[in-house]
Parts: structure tokens; C-alpha cells; sequence
């Protein structure tokens, strides 16, 4: 299994202030719980795919690399 977390890494790359507010507007943005939140940090779940396009719209970059939506 992979162990990379381009969403950690990319979480650990905010400046400090900001982190409080993008961590709210993901929460809020994509209906998750906090735990939930924590699980994606640390890969203890999988990022869907439509979150995972949330949260490239919240960080105005592409944060992953990789999706888990099937090959068409």
C-alpha cells in the first residue's frame, strides 16, 4: 500500500493561521465530521473522489495526483 498522503502533505504546507479556517471549509464543504477530517489526514480512509475535487477547488490547486474514480 501506498503510504504517500498528498493531502497531509499539502495540509502541513498552510501557514499556521490558516489552517483553522481551510480545515472549517472542508468540513463544512464537503458535509464530513471532524473524525472524518482526522481520517483523511492521516489515511486512515480514503478521500472520494467528488471531495477530493472540493478540496482542489478550496486549496486553488490540484492537491492530488491520483483519484480514486474508476478508468473510463
Amino acid at each position: 500500500m501506498k503510504t504517500d498522503n498528498e493531502f497531509k502533505e499539502w495540509l502541513n504546507s498552510l501557514q499556521v493561521g490558516n489552517y483553522p479556517e481551510v480545515r472549517k471549509k472542508i468540513i463544512s464543504e464537503c458535509i464530513i465530521s471532524e473524525q472524518t477530517f482526522r481520517n483523511w489526514k492521516f489515511g486512515s480512509c480514503k478521500i472520494p473522489p467528488l471531495a477530493q475535487e472540493k478540496i482542489n477547488l478550496i486549496a486553488k490547486k490540484q492537491v492530488f495526483t491520483t483519484t480514486n474514480a474508476p478508468e473510463p
